[in-house]
């Protein structure tokens, strides 16, 4: 499952399925589900940066777990932006 994903290609997914980045202090990024109000964290990214596997698989699983996207769907989204 891991592969080299660019932040920006993350974020616009996140928002794609309904996410809102919510303003915060520090060093952190933070998106907010308003269908399920699930909570991602992840660093400070630069829009080009290639995230790193860890937050890529808490990513999947917040998803997974709050039924806001399939397992198929994910993983075909990985494949399809690291190609």
């Amino acid at each position: 499952m891991i592969r080299n994903i660019q932040f920006t290609d993350l974020e616009q997914l996140l928002l794609k399925i309904g996410f809102t980045k919510v303003p915060t202090t520090g060093s952190q990024q933070v998106y907010q589900s308003s269908s399920s109000g699930a909570l991602i964290v992840l660093p400070a990214y630069e829009q080009q940066a290639y995230v790193q596997p860890v937050h890529l698989v808490a990513v999947r699983r917040v998803l997974i777990e709050n039924d806001l996207i399939n397992t198929n769907t994910f993983d075909s989204f990985l494949e399809k932006v690291a190609s």
